[in-house]
């Protein structure tokens, strides 16, 4: 299935058997939300997304800065993280939405911990544009897992004042729906044709 104008999405390519899912918008700013998904399965997805208005001014600036620099990899549960991966991260932690709530940024244990297993952060360029791009699982006060998680986080217009990030989301309610479809979600990726 190919898609058509996504925010900064010219053409994307999506698995065969997606469809078009449910899209949202108004509410706060301008925000809106495009979700695809298999056609006999909503528990894993494909978004584009945008929140609806620009991120907090200084973690706007930190992810322009960051996204600035050459591709590398900031955070890995392997350890092979960048020298100040937890400042870097937690100056993003608007930026990240609800990833941002990570056991870098908060330390809190039981229900005020985070909801959000960081596994990796890195930057990549995709067909000419360089983005975030971050892997990790949400899960519940119980740490019991339920959404396994790729979000990847671009610039919607780097020459505007405000940071504009629009986001592609690949997310999956079991591991084994993860496993199935992730590569199909990196192909996708590789794909995109930008405006």
């Amino acid at each position: 299935m190919n898609t058509e104008k996504l925010g900064v999405i010219k053409t994307m390519r999506l698995p065969d058997d997606f469809a078009r899912g449910e899209e949202r918008t108004g509410g706060m700013g301008q925000n809106w939300r495009k979700i695809f998904h298999p056609k006999n399965n909503p528990e894993v997805s494909i978004t584009s997304l945008y929140r609806g208005s620009a991120a907090f001014a200084p973690s706007g600036k930190a992810f322009r800065t960051l996204l600035a620099e050459s591709p590398t990899v900031v955070y890995s549960t392997d350890d092979s993280n960048h020298m100040q991966a937890k400042n870097i991260i937690t100056s993003l932690t608007d930026a990240l939405g609800n990833a941002g709530d990570n056991q870098l940024t908060n330390s809190d244990q039981g229900e005020r911990g985070p909801l959000f297993f960081l596994q990796r952060l890195e930057t990549v360029v995709l067909n000419g544009k360089t983005a975030l791009a971050v892997y990790g699982i949400f899960h519940d006060s119980q740490k019991t897992p339920h959404n396994y998680y790729i979000g990847i986080f671009i610039d919607a217009d780097p020459k505007a004042k405000d940071c504009r990030i629009e986001e592609i989301v690949f997310e999956a309610q079991t591991r084994e729906l993860y496993d199935q479809y992730h590569s199909q979600f990196e192909d996708s990726i590789r794909s995109i044709q930008w405006l």
